[in-house]
C-alpha cells in the first residue's frame, strides 16, 4: 500500500489537481458552449474554453502564479529596454554585411539569440519553480564575472577583427 500513497503524494506534489482542474474547466466549458451552439465555430469555442481554463488555472494557483507572472513582466520590460538600445547603436553604427543589414543576413543567429534571452528570462521570472523543477542557486557575484567576461571577449574580438588584413581599418 505505501506505493500507492507514495505516488498519489508525487502526482500531488506535481501539481496533477491542477492539470485536472484545468481539463475539467476545459470540458465543462467546451461542452456547455457546444450544447447551446454558441458560438457556430468549433475553432472558437475552442478558443473560449482554453481561456476560461487558464483563467480557473490562474485564480487557483495565484500566489505563485501572480509572482511569477510579475517577474516575467518586469524582467521582459527590462530585456525589452536592452535590445532595443541594441539595435539603436546597430542603426546609429551602420552595421552592414555584403550591402545587407545585419538582421537580413543573419536571421537564424538572431533569432536564436532571441530564444535564448526568452529562456533565461523565464527562467530568471521562476518559471521553473512554477513547473516544480529545483533551480540551482547562482549568486550574483557569477553572473556579474560571466557578463564581464562576455563583454571581455567581445571588445578583444572587435579588435581583432580590426586588426585582420581585411578587417575595418579607418
Amino acid at each position: 500500500m505505501a506505493g500507492i500513497e507514495d505516488m498519489i503524494v508525487i502526482l500531488r506534489d506535481a501539481g496533477a489537481p491542477l492539470v485536472l482542474l484545468w481539463l475539467l474547466t476545459l470540458a465543462v466549458v467546451y461542452g456547455m458552449l457546444h450544447h447551446a451552439k454558441i458560438p457556430q465555430s468549433n475553432t472558437a469555442k475552442g478558443v473560449i474554453a482554453l481561456s476560461a481554463a487558464f483563467l480557473v488555472l490562474l485564480a487557483s494557483a495565484a500566489s505563485p502564479a501572480v509572482a511569477f507572472l510579475q517577474n516575467l513582466v518586469v524582467a521582459g520590460v527590462l530585456i525589452a529596454v536592452g535590445l532595443l538600445v541594441a539595435v539603436i547603436f546597430l542603426e546609429i553604427g551602420q552595421v552592414k554585411t555584403g550591402g545587407t543589414h545585419i538582421f537580413m543576413a543573419h536571421p537564424k543567429f538572431f533569432g536564436g539569440i532571441i530564444l535564448l534571452i526568452l529562456l533565461s528570462v523565464f527562467i530568471g521570472a521562476g518559471g521553473l519553480s512554477v513547473i516544480n523543477i529545483s533551480v540551482p542557486e547562482i549568486s550574483d557575484t557569477l553572473v556579474a564575472i560571466v557578463i564581464f567576461a562576455i563583454i571581455i571577449a567581445v571588445a578583444f574580438w572587435f579588435m581583432y577583427k580590426e586588426g585582420m588584413p581585411g578587417g575595418d581599418k579607418k
